[in-house]
């Protein structure tokens, strides 16, 4: 570097220092020190010596009255260097946040779609103080403190500053490094501080909330009064969040236009029911000792493959489908319709896309199972002392096909058709198929997204459907 640029990179150090750069000079400043390694460089050493300079050294005088050696000590330097390399790594966010207002940024964007957001949503967009609205998909915002938020739709952030945003709804997790320690989260009813850790959370717009801590440690500010928590690995605080997801009401007393109770005529030759018609059913067993007697009532079905670490947090679906009304006409085609529903049970961040495998039951004498009773101990072609507790007893089923949920979809419908399934339902003798849905994919760390299909108790979503076509 000649001379003439250190003179002028020192002078404008100095000048950024105090504050005292105008515009068009923090636009250039920005431009060099991103692009010039050189630049850079002189730029750390000429804030190293300023800081050195403004450094008190009273306490060398009184070390020099005791004898003592009066050099800095080699950590001060080290200290101010990496300080010095630290200003000039933010320096260039904090000169473009100064100059335009944008305090972070959407650095990736997977299968999203966006509603009601008043900020730019195209990757790689810098953000100003303002609202993101996340209906479909996982998007990942960098703060120019260095915090680093994952959005699970659904999803709305308001994003403060460079330290601050609030989530007015739904599930993120969020990775915050050593320099961005004490980067907030607020939500309606609780403020949530982190100190340097990953931490997931998850809150309503009723104020409920939940908090899970995946690293480090994170203080829980409850707004209700409640004293201060800290938590750190593996804890979590839960003010209702889990609760309302399990135990969901439906207080409207008028009929479900989802859950038509008769055969549909679909048009081209093909029929319709869904498990609410006849003896139709759906549920969902857990691979846990606390068994519940209430999973046919959710209004959704729900699937896992947990790791070895949480065997407990397994689950698979059942669905049942009454087949009288196709008594004595052979099913030419046939297809499986499932409809996908945020479950906002784990985090879709620790989920690949993921591989879903549905199987027909052979033992027909199994199909009588109650969708209230089920349970992990003695549901259909269950073994629950089997090491693979995201699978069926492979004797007991025959495998009808695959279909795939890509990471950050919680929406939209799933088909499966061909001729497995029509073969299965051709069998069928007591006019009765039950199906299992199991998920093949395992989640790569623990607290991994539960996947959830809609079931005839859904006030909103189509129960799963079988479309046929007889001949």
């Amino acid at each position: 570097m000649k001379p003439a640029d250190q003179f002028r990179l020192l002078e404008l150090s100095e000048r950024y220092a105090d504050e005292k750069l105008s515009a068009m000079e923090i636009s250039a400043l920005e431009a060099e020190l991103r692009d010039n390694a050189d630049a850079r460089t002189f730029f750390a050493k000429a804030l190293h010596q300023r800081a050195e300079l403004i450094f008190d050294d009273s306490w060398q005088t009184q070390a020099a009255a005791q004898g003592k050696p009066t050099s800095k000590p080699i950590w001060w330097r080290h200290a101010i260097t990496a300080a010095a390399a630290a200003c000039v790594t933010f320096g260039i966010f904090w000169l473009q946040s100064r100059r335009d207002g944008t305090v972070a940024t959407l650095i990736r964007s997977q299968q999203c779609q966006w509603a009601g957001s008043s900020l730019p949503t195209v990757e790689g967009a810098r953000l100003k103080p303002g609202m993101l609205d996340l209906i479909e998909g996982l998007a990942v915002l960098r703060f120019d403190s260095g915090a680093e938020l994952v959005l699970e739709a659904p999803a709305t952030v308001e994003v403060l500053d460079a330290m601050n945003c609030k989530l007015r709804r739904g599930t993120l997790v969020a990775e915050v490094p050593p320099q961005a320690k004490g980067f907030s989260i607020d939500t309606k009813d609780a403020k949530v501080i982190d100190w340097g850790t990953k931490f997931g959370i998850s809150a309503g717009e009723d104020g409920k909330f939940m908090v899970q801590v995946l690293e480090g440690l994170v203080e829980v500010d409850d707004k209700s009064g409640t004293a201060t928590k800290k938590l750190e690995k593996g804890q979590r605080v839960d003010r209702g969040w889990s609760k309302s997801l399990l135990n969901p009401a439906g207080d409207d007393p008028e009929p479900n236009r989802w859950q038509p109770t008769t055969v549909m005529d679909a048009g081209d030759g093909w029929q319709a029911i869904t498990t609410a018609f006849g003896r139709g059913k759906d549920s969902y067993i857990q691979s846990s000792d606390k068994t519940s007697g209430d999973f046919g009532q959710h209004p959704f079905l729900r699937v896992k493959r947990s790791i070895e670490a949480k065997p407990e947090l397994s689950r698979k679906g059942y669905i049942a489908f009454d087949l009288s009304k196709f008594s004595g006409r052979r099913i030419n085609e046939a297809e499986l319709v499932l409809t996908i529903e945020p479950s906002e049970l784990g985090f879709a961040s620790f989920v690949p896309d993921s591989i879903f495998v549905v199987y027909g039951v052979l033992d027909e004498a199994a199909d009588a199972w109650e969708e209230n009773g089920l349970t992990w101990q003695q549901a259909p072609a269950q073994d629950p002392s089997q090491a693979e507790l995201h699978l069926p007893v492979a004797t007991k089923v025959k495998r009808l096909g695959t279909f795939e949920i890509a990471q950050g979809i919680n929406r939209g419908t799933r088909k499966l058709r061909g001729k497995d399934l029509v073969d299965f339902l051709a069998a069928d003798t007591n006019q009765i198929a039950t199906l299992i849905i199991c998920r093949e994919t395992n989640e790569s760390a623990a607290s991994g997204l539960v996947h959830a299909f809609a079931t005839k108790e859904n006030d909103t979503r189509s129960a799963p459907m079988l479309r046929v076509k007889l001949k």
